[in-house]
């Protein structure tokens, strides 16, 4: 039995050690690949100056377009905000002139009113001083009446 086991033992570890070679072997090359892939994305992702990037941009077709789209949408944004300024100043206009003719209509509002309370303060003091005036009178003829009854 000890042979028999021994065998498996062997079997085993030569399947193992061929496994492990075999995935040792991928992963160096897995590893080699990326490598490759890593080293190209580093050297065109690279940082470089604004210059040399818009150079770089600019030699090639599809940088041409890209500059191209970039100085269209900059005149495009240019120009929307160009109208929009136009637009609040219009708006800008409008507004102080209802603002105005508001305002004045509130005046002469204010002014009616202050015209009237005047005149409503007036006629109230106009009234007070003919009932009173009516009192005084109606005090005075009482005064004589009795006057004369004392006198009589």
């Amino acid at each position: 039995m000890s042979t028999t086991t021994k065998k498996s033992t062997n079997c085993t570890e030569k399947a193992c050690t061929e496994k492990c070679t075999c995935d040792c072997k991928n992963f160096l090359i897995g590893g080699l690949v990326g490598g490759m892939i890593g080293a190209a994305a580093a050297l065109l992702l690279a940082p470089k100056s604004g210059k040399e990037l818009r150079s770089d941009l600019a030699a090639t077709d599809g940088g041409k377009y890209i500059c191209h789209k970039a100085d269209e949408l900059k005149q495009s944004a240019v120009h929307k905000g160009e109208e929009f300024t136009e637009h609040c100043k219009a708006k800008k206009a409008d507004i102080a002139e209802k603002l105005s003719k508001q305002s004045s209509s509130i005046r002469e509002t204010i002014s009616t009113l202050k015209l009237k309370l005047t005149e409503a303060k007036l006629h109230a003091q106009a009234e007070a001083l003919e009932e009173l005036e009516e009192e005084l009178e109606e005090e005075l003829e009482e005064i004589q009446e009795k006057e004369k009854e004392d006198k009589e």
